[in-house]
């Protein structure tokens, strides 16, 4: 039987990132340009794992709960996708202001963590 497409593309992917998983970035703005195409990524695995509920609902809600205000507050249903980008959202955020000293991503309504 032949993979599906999309099936074939996450094993392809998984397999890419698998093949240089302790690669190490030279700056903070690598890290943070590494973090942006990471977050792509997470965007889809976690609509995949939102789609066939991996997650229990609870899992969720406890997690939601558990984070900053800025998440915790938002008026929806919780979800991997919401809860895991949120956070890595606030790391770059974090490595951004941490790199140009000042304390500021230049983001208006950036949440400190």
């Amino acid at each position: 039987m032949q993979d599906h497409p999309q099936i074939t593309a996450f094993r392809e992917a998984a397999r890419i990132l698998g093949a240089d998983r302790y690669w190490h970035h030279g700056s903070t703005g690598e890290q943070v340009e590494l973090l942006r195409a990471l977050r792509d990524v997470l965007t889809e695995v976690c609509f995949q794992v939102d789609a066939h509920r991996v997650l229990p609902r609870a899992v969720l809600q406890i997690c939601q709960d558990l984070a900053a205000p800025g998440i915790r507050d938002v008026p929806a249903p919780p979800s991997a996708g919401f809860v895991l980008v949120s956070y890595l959202d606030a790391r770059i955020e974090q490595l951004i202001a941490d790199s140009n000293g000042s304390g500021n991503t230049g983001a208006e309504g950036s949440r400190g963590y």
